[in-house]
């Protein structure tokens, strides 16, 4: 009985909290957040960039990651070019974002 009422006391998480109070994680975030800060690795690019590529979106109507965005950013590493690799993910992100409120805007994904 002693161990029962020592758990009770102790501060931890709430169960049943609700739907509300668990934030879902958006997976493509994470690689999208992955992919930014790996553009100096063109191999582990390229396999996050195929992984976002499996991923569909149904409010632009196709893949998160396009063949031909996938092609153009690693085109641009491959010149060296991060700045216009970088832009380009940045300008997927926008799309992706842009009509889901739910995910909310982090400020750097």
């Amino acid at each position: 009985m002693a161990t029962m009422a020592a758990d009770e006391t102790t501060p931890g998480p709430l169960r049943n909290r609700g739907f509300k109070e668990r934030k879902r994680e958006d997976h493509a975030l994470v690689l999208i957040r992955q992919l930014k800060e790996n553009l100096g690795d063109i191999a582990h690019v390229r396999r996050i960039l195929l992984e976002l590529g499996r991923y569909y979106d149904p409010v632009l109507g196709g893949a998160i990651m396009e063949v031909s965005h996938q092609r153009a950013i690693v085109e641009a590493l491959e010149r060296g070019n991060v700045a216009e690799a970088l832009a380009l993910v940045e300008e997927r992100y926008d799309l992706y974002i842009k009509d889901r409120a739910h995910l909310g805007r982090e400020e750097q994904p």
